[in-house]
């Protein structure tokens, strides 16, 4: 098979599209097909990335990546966005491959400065499979980035190209139940879900625990013999910082007895904001910066708990890793998160936006240390009944496969 990906995000940048874009093109290496993955130029930001280069070219067996000239996004320099220019480019390297099909990581994000579709042209000539991948709520994130006033007529103007790109293509793939739902509420009737979007499984993830892992790791002999709060992802406006500033410096004034860390984990527009916020002089929060892919299974397996306050994910990926190591989760009670915690069992989830549900559950948590121990051996307990389960990779080559056949 010889598959073709277009894609605005790819490593070094470290987030859910990248990651999981990774993942599937070792998993397609490993079984013998031949990639071309088309994605932004990471070049220009060599001061923040110095190893982009590591990411182009032939960095797997029959995957070839090609940078693409791009512009930082949505004004956020880290983001990258293909220029309008990338589309000869992308048009002459599908001529060459000649793929059996093409996916299109997030269709409306690339459309939004290059102004067209890419790929769909030359899969309508040849008659081949276009699959479109909804990966972000960029709907949800409009209100984190441009004025109030905008807001509802943004809304209306973003619904409005969803469904004009997306039913474009052969199909919409999307990876959980509830998206799926709310995509044909919009008028987009081509959706497929599969179970394409996920954390690759782990293999004995107790042994992932290691004594003085934060001396070892980080210098931090402190952080050990602490209850370990982790919040891990971009520090930016879409994952809910507002709400975690104001309300969690309230755990000063809980009576809690144990020793705590607060960590912080990723980078992001609000990096230089936290530093200063009330939250950092009251918590003193640990900010360890943005983690390198292989080493956030190892550091969610070693802290108590993973907090996330974001309302707008489709399906997270923090949360999917935390589960799969065994460690639990504190979230909010909203569509995205009942589909992975299992309430009171895996995780806690206190009431979407009330701070005071929010701060009593998180000083229970830290003060139960049998309800931690206990959240986490149901965790492990599911892991082994999903065990047999194909990873997500695996699933979406084949469903890749079922679409040209097809």
């Amino acid at each position: 098979m010889k598959v073709a990906i277009v894609s605005s995000t790819f490593l070094p940048a470290v987030e859910g599209v990248s990651i999981t874009l990774f993942e599937r093109l070792q998993k397609l290496s490993q079984s013998g097909h031949s990639v071309l993955c088309l994605v932004s130029s990471y070049e220009q930001l060599e001061d923040i990335y110095p190893n982009w280069s590591n990411y182009v070219g032939s960095i797997l067996d029959n995957v070839e990546i090609v940078p693409l000239p791009s512009q930082r996004w949505m004004g956020v320099e880290r983001e990258r966005n293909p220029l309008r220019s990338s589309i000869a480019i992308i048009d002459r390297a599908l001529e060459r491959f000649k793929p059996d099909i093409i996916q299109v990581e997030e269709p409306e994000r690339l459309w939004t400065t290059m102004f067209s579709l890419p790929g769909l042209s030359y899969a309508r000539h040849y008659r081949i499979p276009c699959i479109a991948s909804y990966r972000t709520n960029f709907i949800d994130y409009l209100p984190d980035y441009i004025p109030e006033w905008a807001v509802d007529i943004s809304k209306f103007a973003v619904l409005f190209l969803n469904k004009w790109i997306y039913n474009q293509y052969t199909n919409t793939l999307v990876g959980s139940k509830f998206m799926a739902a709310r995509l044909k509420s919009w008028g987009i009737n081509n959706i497929n879900y599969a179970r394409v979007i996920g954390s690759q499984s782990v293999s004995n993830p107790e042994k992932l625990r290691q004594t003085n892992f934060w001396q070892n790791s980080y210098g931090l002999s402190e952080v050990d013999d602490t209850v370990k709060i982790l919040f891990l992802g971009r520090l930016s406006p879409d994952k809910n910082w507002e709400f975690n500033c104001q309300y969690l410096p309230q755990l000063k004034q809980q009576p809690i007895t144990k020793k705590y860390s607060i960590i912080l984990a990723g980078k992001g527009e609000l990096e230089a904001d936290l530093q200063q916020s009330t939250f950092a002089r009251e918590l003193s929060p640990i900010m360890l910066g943005e983690i390198p892919r292989d080493r956030i299974l190892p550091l969610l397996a070693n802290v108590d708990l993973h907090v996330t306050s974001s309302l707008k994910e489709t399906f997270g990926r923090t949360v999917q890793e935390s589960l799969s190591v065994g460690t639990p989760v504190l979230a909010p009670d909203c569509p995205w998160t009942r589909n992975l915690v299992t309430p009171d069992f895996d995780g806690v989830l206190y009431k979407a936006q009330d701070g005071r549900d929010f701060i009593l559950k998180l000083t229970e948590l830290i003060e139960g240390s049998d309800t931690r121990a206990l959240l986490r051996a149901n965790a492990y307990s599911s892991l082994e009944r999903s065990s047999n389960q194909q990873d997500p990779a695996s699933e979406w080559i084949e469903y890749l496969q079922n679409q040209i056949q097809k």
